[in-house]
């Protein structure tokens, strides 16, 4: 659990290395705060008429997600680096460069979610995850609980690390594929440098790590 926000750094100095949670993902350390924000961003293009008559053109077909987060305590000690982990980690997608996974602690439970229905030829579906009757394609996957088509339980898929699940067998016509499961958000960071402090000898702070979500 992090305790970032509600302990002290001397008191996270002490606490137990999380350690690395997948290779490819957002690391999480006991000092890291809650999200600061977390918001959908749309991208809409607008033109006014003389008339005043308003066009509007939707560029995305699903929001992107903008998040930001703060480290309040990075250790940095022998036998336990997290600064260096955390610099590691973004120096190896050298800024906003390269791509990574970030697992959202309150928002990554997929639940009995129908992402499909066959048609007798297609084989590959993609994944999507509801938020209330709005639904958006995962495109990182944590783990598959269950995938059932037609209601009956299969295993016979393969799903990649976009989350796409190709089926052995063209699922027949009409039949409901539904999912449960965890997924994550797939992210790049918004800007090339990281911003860290020093307050205390072995403990660093990284403040307002910001990124945004991806389409592959």
């Amino acid at each position: 659990m992090p305790l970032g926000p509600f302990w002290p750094p001397r008191w996270i100095a002490g606490y137990p290395d999380v350690g690395v949670v997948r290779e490819g993902v957002l690391p999480r350390m006991p000092g890291q705060t809650l999200l600061s924000k977390k918001a959908p961003e749309w991208s809409t293009g607008v033109q006014k008429a003389v008339s005043g008559r308003r066009r509007t053109t939707a560029y995305y077909s699903a929001p992107l997600w903008s998040f930001q987060i703060s480290y309040n305590a990075v250790r940095k000690r022998p036998g336990l680096d997290e600064w260096s982990r955390l610099v590691d980690f973004f120096n190896s997608r050298k800024g906003q460069f390269g791509e990574f996974l970030y697992f959202d602690r309150s928002d990554h439970l997929v639940r009995l979610h129908r992402f499909g229905t066959g048609d007798g030829t297609t084989v590959r579906f993609q994944l999507s995850r509801p938020i209330g009757g709005w639904v958006e394609p995962v495109y990182g996957v944590v783990n598959i609980d269950a995938l059932t088509v037609g209601g009956v339980l299969t295993a016979a898929y393969s799903v990649d690390e976009l989350g796409l699940v190709t089926f052995s067998v063209p699922p027949p016509n009409g039949a409901s594929l539904v999912w449960s499961g965890a997924f994550y958000f797939r992210c790049a960071f918004d800007a090339d440098s990281l911003d860290g402090a020093q307050p205390f000898r072995t403990i660093w702070e990284m403040k307002n790590v910001a990124f945004t979500s991806i389409k592959p």
